[in-house]
């Protein structure tokens, strides 16, 4: 009984041995099938999200319309960062252009300098000049009271009444006085 027992074991064993390895065979397959199926879908869904980034349309299209319509996106946003880095460029340079222009005028030397550094310089240069201004102003007024005070002692060296009067009314009286001691004269 022992022999029939493990006779049938073995017999057992040998076709589900068979059959086990068919089976597997099987499932491999479907879950290859399953796997590459999956890894569509995955590669849909990357897919859709790069263009839902890119502002590009998927539905009823196939996956390459949309990578072709996505690389079209890159080309045209590259084009764009460009463009626009070309005119910040110009805009630069015009502006470099502008403060090489200020220091001409203000005198400032500009050889080898970096816009910061012409920006210090024309301000710098900017209130040297307006120190300069107020000397020359000052000086002016300066001038402007001495020429009163000669004015105020010619005048009451000619006996001309200043009360209220502007310093041409002034001169233009003394020069009365002057006409007039001349007439006296002759």
């Amino acid at each position: 009984m022992k022999r029939l027992v493990s006779s049938l074991v073995m017999a057992t064993l040998l076709f589900s041995g068979i059959s086990v390895v068919t089976a597997a065979d099987k499932a491999t397959d479907s879950t290859v099938t399953h796997s590459k199926a999956e890894k569509r879908e995955e590669n849909r869904a990357k897919l859709n999200a790069k263009a839902a980034k890119w502002g590009v349309e998927t539905t009823d299209q196939t996956n390459k319309v949309v990578k072709a319509a996505i690389q079209e996106a890159k080309a045209a946003k590259k084009a764009e960062n460009a463009e626009k880095k070309a005119a910040k460029e110009a805009k630069k340079q015009e502006q470099l252009v502008k403060l090489n222009d200020k220091a001409v005028k203000l005198g400032v030397d500009t050889a080898g300098k970096t816009a910061k550094e012409v920006k210090a310089a024309i301000k710098e240069a900017k209130v040297a000049k307006k120190a300069e201004n107020a000397e020359k102003k000052a000086a002016k007024e300066a001038k402007k009271q001495e020429q009163l005070a000669n004015l105020k002692e010619k005048a009451a060296k000619w006996g001309v009444d200043i009360a209220g009067k502007s310093a041409k009314e002034i001169k233009a009286e003394i020069e009365v006085k002057k006409a007039e001691k001349k007439e006296n004269k002759k």
